[in-house]
Parts: structure tokens; C-alpha cells; sequence
């Protein structure tokens, strides 16, 4: 495991990713960049083929517990790809930087389901300190309707589609959380409130979020197949299909 001098790992956590490298046959390496492609964001998991690459924001200021969270979190993609085979995309050439995040948004959409779920059941939060205060500020600026509401998002990126992109992810996310994880009573209480309020006030992007939810609950996300049938299926309804190619590791 090659580490950044200035962030030590906790006994749980450095166990944990050691597991994930002897079942990988990966190392996993860490780098440092303070632009992981979406604000406020604090690390990213990097596809190679031949170690675990994740990389940190340490100018995002995070408590240990997250930023360790976060850390967990970024293997565990790299686990589910090289040990469990699920897909990762492929790009044809000359396909431009925004079409690739846009798919990358789709993939972590799927894929963070899955990922919360399997560091859950390794003894860490699904989510960081921030989130339920966030879905808190969600819940208000949604009441105010559409437009506040694509204003608010708009601070996390400049591209309009990726805006839209990543205010169903963020419905699909929560609504994950309600499917597929045990919560406290306040934790499903508040993340349920969002849902709800999400569906009321934002009419046209949660028709596609019913959309979305109807392609997993066909497929098992939680295999390797299934995630990809979900994956190309979603795609396609976003009409994101055409220019890249979706690939399982032998």
C-alpha cells in the first residue's frame, strides 16, 4: 500500500484495505489532486489496470472518521471491479470530457448503492458526517420548487446536464438508502421526507427517477451482470450509449 506521508490510516481502516488487496491481488496507491471533477468531494477512485488508484482532496477540510469513510468507500469500487468483475466503461475515441463524466455520474449512481452497502457491513457509516444535514438543505431549497432547486445543484458543477444528472443521482442514492440498508429511525425518517419532497416539487426529474428505480428493481445490482444490464439500460435512457462500451475483467 503506498500512502501520502500526511495522512495516517487507523488499525480498522489500514485492515480493511489490506483485505481488499489480498482478495484484488491489487495495491492500492494513493495520489493527491485538489480537482476530483466534482465540487466538494473529498476522494476518487481512478480505474488501472493494475493497482487500486485513489485520489484525495486534502484541501477539502473533512474529519478523520469521513475522510477515512471516503478512503474505504474509493476501494471498495476498485474492489467490486477487479475481484467481483463488475463493469467499467470504455470510451471510443474523441469522446469529449463532459460526455465522460456524465457516464462516470451514471456508473456511481449504480455503483454507490452497492459500495455503501458492502463498507456498511464492514463496520463503516454508508455515508459521511455531512450528509444528512445536506439532505436537510435539499428538503428547504426543494419546497421552493424547480428552479431554486437546479440553482442550488448548480454550485456543484457548470454543466447543465451534469446538474441534471446528479439531481436524480441524489434521489436514487437516498432512495437506496430506504431499499437496500438499515438506517436508525431518524436516519430513514429524514432521508424518507427527502424522497418525498423530491417527488412532489421536482415533477420532471423524478419521472425518471421512477424509471431508473423500475430498470434495478429488475435487475439483481448487487451481481455483477445485473449491475451491468441496470447500467446499459440507464444509459440508454439517458441516451448515453452510443460513444462508449461497457467491460467486465476477465
Amino acid at each position: 500500500m503506498i500512502l501520502l506521508s500526511n495522512f495516517k490510516f487507523s488499525r480498522k481502516l489500514t485492515d480493511y484495505l489490506k483485505k481488499i488487496e489480498l482478495k484484488t491481488g491489487r495495491e492500492i496507491k494513493f495520489f493527491e489532486s485538489p480537482d476530483l471533477g466534482i465540487k466538494g468531494i473529498t476522494a476518487a477512485y481512478n480505474y488501472h489496470p493494475h493497482y487500486i488508484q485513489i485520489t484525495l482532496n486534502m484541501e477539502n477540510p473533512r474529519s478523520i472518521e469521513d475522510r477515512e469513510r471516503s478512503v474505504a468507500h474509493e476501494a471498495t469500487h476498485g474492489y467490486i471491479i477487479h475481484k467481483l468483475k463488475f463493469c467499467r466503461p470504455i470510451f471510443l475515441e474523441n469522446v469529449d470530457d463532459n460526455y465522460k463524466r456524465d457516464v462516470h455520474l451514471i456508473f456511481t449512481m449504480i455503483e454507490d448503492i452497492i459500495v455503501n452497502k458492502i463498507i456498511q457491513d464492514n463496520g463503516f457509516y454508508p455515508f459521511g458526517h455531512e450528509y444528512l444535514p445536506m439532505v436537510t438543505e435539499e428538503i428547504k431549497i426543494a419546497h421552493k420548487g424547480e428552479e431554486e432547486g437546479e440553482k442550488f445543484y448548480h454550485r456543484f458543477t457548470d454543466n447543465p446536464h451534469l446538474e441534471a444528472l446528479l439531481m436524480i443521482s441524489r434521489y436514487i442514492i437516498a432512495w437506496g438508502f430506504l431499499r437496500y440498508y438499515h438506517l436508525d429511525t431518524q436516519e430513514e425518517k429524514l432521508i424518507q421526507e427527502f424522497t418525498q419532497t423530491f417527488q412532489k416539487f421536482y415533477i420532471d426529474y423524478y419521472k425518471f427517477c421512477v424509471k431508473i428505480k423500475e430498470i434495478i428493481e429488475e435487475h439483481n445490482i448487487f451481481t455483477a451482470n445485473g449491475e451491468c444490464s441496470a447500467i446499459q439500460l440507464i444509459l440508454q435512457l439517458f441516451k448515453l450509449d452510443e460513444r462508449v462500451e461497457l467491460t467486465q475483467l476477465n
